[in-house]
């Protein structure tokens, strides 16, 4: 199927771009993880007692998965202020870098689309060639027969 090939050809061009992404999302999470286990750690400790249970809540957080009703709103009761935290935390995580995931992988896919046009492209030009060629051929021979036939 060469749809399907192509597919994962482009997820496998994606892979060095995406490793990048991973690693910038690894730090963004651990820095946010720390901040939240030192700001809200003491006060909810289920949520964000040790690195691990902020990691996880972030993540909750990040997929936007009950995260207002279920983290911040209670949060923000005892820290009015939080917000601005967990703002910033969805601006960067959500909407930036989720969406870098997703343009590293449409531009692979493209280049993948492009190289495969031009491939068809230079196959065909081969072809165009020979055409034109033989074209040529034959309105020499006509003209060769016509200049006999007078």
């Amino acid at each position: 199927m060469p749809a399907l090939r192509r597919v994962v050809g482009g997820l496998i061009a994606a892979l060095p771009g995406m490793s990048s992404i991973v690693v910038l999302m690894a730090m963004l999470f651990y820095v946010a993880a720390v901040m939240a286990t030192n700001l809200f750690g003491d006060t909810f400790p289920d949520w964000f007692g040790h690195l691990g249970a902020s990691l996880y809540t972030l993540f909750q957080v990040m997929t936007l998965e009950s995260w207002s009703m279920g983290i911040v709103r209670p949060v923000m009761e005892v820290y009015p202020y939080a917000w601005l935290f967990f703002i910033v935390f969805i601006l960067l995580t959500t909407f930036a870098v989720l969406n870098l995931f997703i343009a590293i992988i449409v531009d692979a896919m493209s280049q993948e689309h492009k190289a495969e046009e031009d491939e068809t492209r230079a196959a065909l030009g081969g072809e165009h060639h020979e055409i034109i060629a033989e074209i040529r051929a034959l309105k020499d021979e006509v003209a060769a027969l016509r200049r006999e036939g007078r």
